[in-house]
């Protein structure tokens, strides 16, 4: 009993607003929107699904509304990297699913060791109790049915938030309320990259054309900016130079990382017209891109619906098909690796 009331005075210290991301560029309308998704002040829980390309800040915003909200939940847990958690689980499907729902009851009924052995647990533990979940970087329908299979599984005013790049997994799973997380402006991205860098919303004197320079480079993508601006701060101008001539050549290796893991986990087919859009229709008219391709063995019509929703590529209000934060990692050493055996 002394360990379950130090526990939980424990928990409301922790729970004291952080000023961790105060100041970040356009993070509060993102947080807005998803507070008038989940419908907080009514009655039920609800699911709501956040979707967007690798690096795009997906995992820092519900990370930021997490810590909004969690004082106002007697149960609470961030479940990160669920794509990671499954890929190390060694055993069968059953098993799988048993061992992620022993970790989400463990860490939210903070039961350390717990063991289970059917799947209706989840349901009858957390059906009658108010709950904050975030399954952050899910990747398989299969991940989401075993931990939130159905909203009946939590009581009234639960909570329960997926980040994913696949949008068909969130349509799968029958989930209405989504976000797709856009990337920022040229403006918002300038911003995010002075903030790493100078510490500030604007570039420093006499910076403002490389940091220009190295935000078309990183495409927008937030994980560019940060990893990029914050190899830069303190640098003097012959060294950003020898950084941008870099950016234009390759990327850094901790953007790449990230970037792969979305395009690895592409059949092979969808892979090669991946890189055929690359290369050759970036910012090209769709039905340009699907008669150039229809020759060819590759099945543009549904991959490029693949791609989509596994945010890979965008398609405009106007039609164009575009790689956008994409371009840069596209370089010759997977061109020719990818397109060398292709026949048209």
């Amino acid at each position: 009993m002394i360990e379950k009331i130090a526990n939980d005075v424990s928990d409301k210290l922790n729970a004291t607003p952080s000023n961790d991301f105060d100041g970040m560029v356009e993070l509060e309308a993102h947080l807005e929107k998803l507070k008038s998704l989940l419908h907080l002040e009514k009655d039920g829980a609800m699911i709501v699904g956040i979707s967007g390309p690798a690096g795009i800040g997906k995992t820092t915003i519900v990370r930021a509304l997490y810590n909004q909200l969690s004082s106002n939940f007697p149960l609470r847990y961030f479940m990160e990297n669920v794509r990671g958690i499954y890929r190390r689980i060694d055993c069968d499907l059953h098993g799988l699913k048993l061992h992620l729902q022993e970790q989400l009851l463990s860490k939210i009924l903070n039961q350390d060791g717990m063991k289970i052995f059917h799947s209706d647990v989840v349901y009858e533990r957390l059906q009658n109790q108010k709950v904050l979940i975030i399954l952050d970087d899910v990747d398989h329908l299969e991940q989401l049915d075993t931990l939130a299979r159905d909203v009946s599984w939590f009581g009234h005013g639960s909570g329960i938030i997926v980040t994913t790049e696949d949008q068909e997994i969130l349509r799968q799973h029958g989930i209405k309320s989504t976000y797709h997380v856009n990337l920022p402006s040229n403006e918002e991205a300038l911003g995010i990259f002075s903030r790493y860098v100078f510490r500030k919303r604007t570039p420093a004197n006499g910076f403002k054309y490389f940091s220009e320079r190295v935000v078309e480079l990183c495409g927008n993508l937030p994980l560019g900016l940060r990893v990029v601006g914050s190899s830069l701060r303190g640098k003097n101008e012959d060294e950003w130079d020898v950084v941008v001539h870099r950016l234009e050549t390759s990327l850094a290796r901790d953007i790449e990382r990230v970037l792969r893991v979305g395009y690895d986990s592409l059949h092979e087919n969808d892979q090669i017209l991946f890189l055929y859009i690359a290369i050759f229709f970036n910012y090209k008219d769709t039905d340009h891109v699907k008669t150039m391709l229809s020759s060819t063995h590759v099945d543009e019509r549904h991959g490029l619906k693949t791609l989509v929703n596994k945010s890979l590529k965008d398609i405009s209000s106007k039609g164009k098909v575009c790689t956008s934060c994409y371009n840069k990692w596209v370089d010759r050493r997977y061109i020719d690796k990818s397109l060398g055996n292709v026949k048209s």
